[in-house]
This record gives structure tokens, sequence and C-alpha cells, in this order.
């Protein structure tokens, strides 16, 4: 995953915690549209997937009460969303900075997975 940190630094000019935790939130998101063990399967055997999913930032304040709720309410797309957005805040990023980080993850998977697979995880990834 080293790779894929380095590319969205030097893409996007972020930090490498801002890249890794973004990168975490996007794919953690992947993660729970997927299913935890179709990830396993698939991107979660890229090297370095598991130690890259912890540096996902915890959910806090009104990201996790949003979240919280939404999932009470059986919106889960809208808790995702929650907690990917309120993730990238704690990371000092906004939601078009958010956005820029997945065509560089779509490229990654592409890169590195057989295509059928890689056109799954882009669909989830962008949806």
């Amino acid at each position: 995953m080293h790779d894929l940190i380095t590319t969205i630094t030097c893409r996007l000019g972020v930090t490498e915690t801002q890249a890794r935790g973004g990168a975490a939130l996007v794919l953690s998101a992947a993660r729970d549209k997927l299913g935890a063990a179709a990830f396993d399967t698939s991107l979660g055997a890229l090297p370095g997937m598991p130690a890259l999913l912890a540096a996902a930032p915890k959910p806090k304040g009104l990201g996790r009460l949003f979240g919280g709720v939404a999932s009470a309410v059986g919106s889960g797309r809208a808790a995702m969303i929650a907690q990917v957005v309120g993730g990238f805040g704690q990371l000092g990023m906004n939601t078009d900075q958010a956005q820029a980080f997945v065509p560089i993850i779509v490229e990654h998977v592409r890169a590195r997975l057989d295509p059928a697979v890689a056109e799954r995880v882009e669909q989830l990834i962008r949806a």
C-alpha cells in the first residue's frame, strides 16, 4: 500500500497521514458495501491492506451521532457517507478532496486485481 499512499501524496499534495487515513476511509466504505468476506478475498488480499484499514479515523462528534442515527432508522448508506465525510473532516480535508481520492484508488486497484474484480470494486467505490 506504500505505493498507493505515495501516489496520493504526490498527486493531491496531502500529507502522508491524510493520504493513509483518506484511502482507509474510502476502502473501508468499499468493504462495508461489499461485505467483509468478499472484500477479504479481493481487495483484502492486497499486501498491506489490514494495516491501511486500521489507519481510518474513528468517527467523532456529529459524524458519529449522525451515523448512529442514520443506522438506527435503516439508512446504512447515509451512515456510511456521514462516516466518510466526517473522517475526511477529521483529517483536515473537504468533500472535494475526498472525491479526488477515488480515481487514484480505482487506478491502483485496476493495476493489481483481476479486471472483473477491479470493475466490481470500482462500482462500489464510485456508488
